[in-house]
C-alpha cells in the first residue's frame, strides 16, 4: 500500500474482492439486512481484517450508527493454504524428499516429480514447476492438469500466473506410505 496506494491494496484482494474505482464488489456477498441494497462506505473508515477464521467470501460490518466499516476476508486466498496453518507434523511434508517409489509406480516418474515438486512449494507458477522438475513448461502444464483433474492439487490465478497447491487429497496421497492393505 506505502507503494502503490490503496487501490492497488483493493486490487491485491482479488478474487475475493474486485476494485473498479469507486466500487468494491464482493462476488457472492449477501448481506444480512437489505440484501438488495448496496453498502456505501464512503467517508466512512474502512479496516481490513484477514482472519483464518472466516469462511471464503469476504464479510463487512457496520451498523447505522458506526462510523467505522469493518470488512472480514481469508487471509489467504487459497483455502488449501490456510488449512496447511492448521496441519499437524505428520501432515506435512518434508520439502525435497525424495519421491516415493510407490507413487512413481502408480503416477508415473514424472507426475510424480511434479506432484512432489507442487507439495514442496506451495503456490508456484507453471514455470517455476518446470523449472524444478526439469521438464518443459508445456509438460508441466499438462501433468498438473492431470493432477488437478484427480482433485490432488489446485489452481488459483493471480494475475496472469497460474499458481499450483497440492489439496488434501495430494498430501494424504503423499504420506501414505503404502504398507496398509487394500480394502482396510
Amino acid at each position: 500500500m506505502v507503494q502503490d496506494g490503496v487501490g492497488a491494496l483493493l486490487d491485491s484482494l482479488r478474487p475475493m474482492a474486485v476494485w473498479q474505482p469507486p466500487v468494491l464488489e464482493i462476488p457472492g456477498y449477501r448481506p444480512l439486512l437489505h440484501p438488495e441494497a448496496d453498502f456505501h462506505v464512503t467517508g466512512r473508515p474502512f479496516l481490513l481484517a484477514p482472519s483464518v477464521f472466516c469462511g471464503p467470501v469476504p464479510q463487512l460490518f457496520a451498523s447505522p450508527q458506526a462510523n467505522t466499516v469493518l470488512m472480514v476476508y481469508p487471509a489467504l486466498n487459497n483455502p488449501v493454504h490456510a488449512t496447511a496453518l492448521w496441519a499437524s507434523p505428520t501432515d506435512t511434508r518434508q520439502a525435497d524428499a525424495p519421491v516415493p517409489p510407490a507413487l512413481s509406480a502408480l503416477l508415473g516418474r514424472t507426475r510424480a516429480i511434479v506432484l512432489c515438486v507442487i507439495a514442496d512449494h506451495p503456490a508456484c507458477t507453471t514455470t517455476q514447476l518446470a523449472q524444478r522438475a526439469g521438464i518443459s513448461p508445456a509438460s508441466a502444464s499438462e501433468h498438473a492438469t492431470t493432477l488437478r483433474s484427480a482433485g490432488l492439487t489446485t489452481l488459483t490465478r493471480e494475475r496472469k500466473a497460474a499458481l499450483h497447491t497440492l489439496t488434501h487429497l495430494g498430501l494424504t496421497l503423499l504420506n501414505t506410505n503404502g504398507s496398509a492393505p487394500v480394502g482396510s
